[in-house]
């Protein structure tokens, strides 16, 4: 038993999103997209491409968060948006279905469990979505938040059932590359995530990092369009599911390789900046079976 044992399975918000048409364009921009090349991607920068509906990337599924006290119940001082020193380790997102360009949602975030990694603690978040007028399921995300110092209060180490993954032995069947903008941050933070460490130094240097970083999500979101631009051909109903760890910080002006190893049912990937540094590991991706 640990101190966190009584709070597993606890709702910690519920409660509706929405979103339109201008916020979705924001995020896209806010990932990258258009950076390399402004016309590749216009069926997420753009609603009125003559033939080319507009599309929302899978991955602005992460945006999907409500306000939540869940930090006060498992007894955690937070300053500012987070306690000093967490940081975020692992994203997932599965899709039931594309994103509608706008809409009114259901969310519900639970506590799946608070890990004991010695060091640290790992909190996992999991989010069910659903739209608001019809109750059909949207898709989920599960967010894992690592927070330095937390450990040793007797829990268990890892979650069970976590897929093994290790890197493939040959070269990537793909690799897409794709730029980090000097301002991406700047841009990014406008969907929602305004934490300091990517903008502020000295909160940056707190949280562990040399310099303010490229946000975590937002570098999801590169990997993301980077996945459905290598194998899902720019088409976002071929997309399942993604998710990888985050091992190392991604920096405004950085230059992501994502690399793809194909696989029955998707595909495993690692992102890789600038050809030197592992950033996003552990890459599953699986097409929709839709």
């Amino acid at each position: 038993m640990s101190q966190y044992d009584h709070l597993i399975g606890r709702e910690l918000a519920s409660g509706t999103w929405s979103w339109n048409s201008d916020r979705a364009l924001l995020y896209a921009v806010g990932v990258g997209a258009g950076l390399d090349d402004a016309q590749q991607e216009l069926q997420f920068t753009t609603e009125n491409t003559p033939g080319l509906p507009q599309q929302v990337i899978p991955s602005f599924l992460t945006l999907m968060l409500l306000p939540s006290d869940w930090l006060d119940v498992i007894g955690w001082k937070s300053e500012g948006l987070s306690p000093v020193g967490m940081v975020h380790g692992e994203q997932s997102v599965t899709l039931a279905r594309p994103l509608p360009v706008e809409g009114k949602a259901r969310l519900s975030t639970v506590l799946r469990g608070i890990y004991d990694k010695g060091s640290g603690a790992l909190v996992v978040k999991d989010t069910t979505i659903t739209l608001s007028d019809s109750g059909e399921l949207l898709g989920s995300a599960t967010m894992r938040l690592f927070a330095q110092g937390r450990g040793g209060f007797g829990g268990p180490r890892n979650p069970d059932g976590d897929p093994l993954w290790t890197r493939p032995e040959r070269q990537p069947d793909a690799v897409i590359s794709l730029p980090v903008g000097v301002n991406q941050s700047l841009i990014y933070r406008l969907s929602g995530d305004r934490h300091p460490h990517g903008t502020e130094p000295g909160r940056a240097r707190a949280d562990g990092f040399e310099r303010p970083i490229f946000y975590g999500q937002g570098s999801f979101g590169v990997a993301c369009r980077a996945l459905v631009r290598g194998l899902c051909e720019g088409d976002v109903a071929r997309f399942g599911h993604m998710e990888g760890r985050f091992s190392k910080p991604v920096f405004p002006g950085d230059r992501l390789d994502t690399l793809i190893w194909r696989t029955d049912d998707g595909a495993q990937f690692q992102m890789v900046a600038n050809g030197e540094r592992l950033v996003l590991d552990r890459g599953f991706f699986r097409f929709s079976q839709a």
